[in-house]
């Protein structure tokens, strides 16, 4: 018996959708979106709500098959569900479309392509073991819940946000340990200025750390940033609704041991990103994970390592069973201009759906600029390995890179094109060396040379190739 999340009281509303399950008719809710891939430094100012438009989603809790009745306000003709790799066959009556789910999973209900949109969120049914009593809980039930001050949990404290609460504001934790954020709520930052108390979630040399089960909304920065953490798992978070200037996914800085799993990010900016930043360059980058996540980048990079890279090494970092949905920078991304030594990370069961036409990335040169696509025919990159001095860089020297892998990478597009990519040590007396590249497919087909996966190579690169 599925559990439909309802929040009463919460003003963000959709009237794009109407979406039942059986009789019951659920709650459709909105957010803000990016509308276009336009962007800027920040300007000292926030992004023009001109760029951007609505969207809708739901979220529910079921261990078995659901099956949803949407019906649009807007007239369609054509319906798809992503992640592409789930098969899920939408029926359409050209009025109204019938969706059965066989699994728990986050899913891009899209009607006449990426603008007119519902977001499903599929929950395993689940009753966190809480004490909401406890003074170690921090609780918020149903309802609305608008905060005047940062949430700042102590040592051994969790932050629980139950089905049906909304929490308006920021929540950060500095050098503490064995904190949770739990629960199947809503943490709304879009109440939040950029320079106010902060993006939703940002925890600093903090230790053994949990969050999971949240939809995190509108943050006015960073969405999660974990600096300087150790021990750190993110399980089923939602992040969606990102429209703001450098409104990033899940941030791991100069982190050790860290894991994102089972999520769906919705960013403007960078999704799902591994950096080493001035603040904690002391401090290594070593076993981080992403695994099970459906990505959808409005500007930025879906799977990114970088721009920053300051840190004494950056090492073990696996990217695992990913579905990228939309994309319009670049896919995956080393991104390498500080001296830390990358090596030993891999790419694997990564999913990377394409889409025409695309949008191509535009910078902002004028606060009221229109976007206008300046290429039609244009297609985000696969992927970009490289080494170059980046406007982030701190370092004085830049590291090499060493030991990628990309395995089991899936391509699908439409009209059967291949989309660039490159390895490249442009920065001087760098190296980049040993990236190999097994079952790369596009739309199933094997592609069996660097000529036909379209890599392109410069610099001191040094055993480039494909396995067998």
């Amino acid at each position: 018996m599925a559990i439909f999340h309802r929040f009463d009281g919460y003003e963000k509303k959709s009237d794009e959708f109407k979406v039942f399950s059986g009789e019951t008719e659920i709650d459709v809710l909105s957010c803000t979106v990016s509308a276009h891939p336009l962007n800027q430094v920040w300007p000292g100012y926030q992004r023009p709500r001109e760029q951007t438009e609505q969207s809708a989603y739901v979220s529910l809790e079921s261990d078995g098959e659901v099956t949803l009745e949407i019906t649009p306000a807007r007239p369609f003709s054509d319906v798809t569900v992503r992640p592409l790799s789930k098969n899920v066959a939408p029926k359409s009556d050209g009025n109204k479309v019938t969706v059965t789910f066989t699994s728990v999973g986050q899913y891009s209900v899209e009607f006449d392509g990426k603008h007119n949109i519902l977001t499903v969120f599929i929950n395993p049914e689940k009753e966190f073991e809480i004490d909401k009593n406890s003074d170690n809980v921090i609780y918020f039930g149903a309802g609305v819940h608008k905060m005047t001050e940062t949430i700042r949990p102590d040592n051994g404290q969790t932050v629980f946000i139950d089905r049906g609460a909304v929490v308006c504001g920021s929540i950060a934790a500095e050098s503490k340990k064995n904190i949770r954020v739990l629960g199947y709520g809503i943490l709304d930052n879009g109440y939040v200025e950029r320079g106010g108390t902060g993006g939703p979630i940002s925890l600093s040399h903090c230790e053994n750390v949990r969050v999971e089960g949240i939809t995190v909304v509108d943050s006015c920065v960073w969405s999660m940033h974990f600096a300087g953490c150790k021990n750190v798992t993110v399980d089923n978070i939602k992040l969606i609704g990102m429209w703001r200037y450098n409104a990033d996914g899940c941030d791991f800085t100069n982190c050790e041991n860290a894991v994102i799993r089972n999520s769906y990010l919705r960013n403007f900016d960078d999704c799902i990103v591994i950096k080493g930043i001035r603040q904690d360059t002391l401090l290594p980058v070593t076993n981080i994970l992403a695994e099970n996540c459906v990505i959808w980048c409005d500007w930025g990079r879906c799977l990114e390592i970088g721009a920053e890279t300051s840190a004494p090494r950056m090492e073990n970092i696996k990217f695992r069973n990913c579905d990228l949905i939309h994309g319009d920078t670049v896919m995956m991304d080393i991104q390498h201009g500080d001296r830390a030594e990358i090596e030993n990370v891999s790419y694997e069961d990564i999913r990377v759906e394409y889409r025409n036409p695309h949008q191509q990335p535009v910078y902002q040169s004028e606060h009221d600029m229109k976007y206008e696509n300046p290429d039609p025919g244009y297609m985000p990159p696969l992927f970009i390995v490289e080494t170059h001095r980046t406007w982030y860089a701190v370092d004085d020297t830049i590291g090499d890179i060493r030991h990628i892998r990309f395995k089991d990478i899936q391509i699908f597009d439409s009209d059967g094109r291949i989309p660039y990519s490159k390895v490249h040590a442009e920065a001087e007396g760098t190296v980049i060396e040993d990236v190999s590249f097994e079952n790369v497919t596009l739309n199933g087909k094997k592609l069996e040379t660097l000529e036909e996966m379209n890599v392109h190579l410069g610099g001191d690169v040094r055993d480039i190739r494909v396995k067998k």
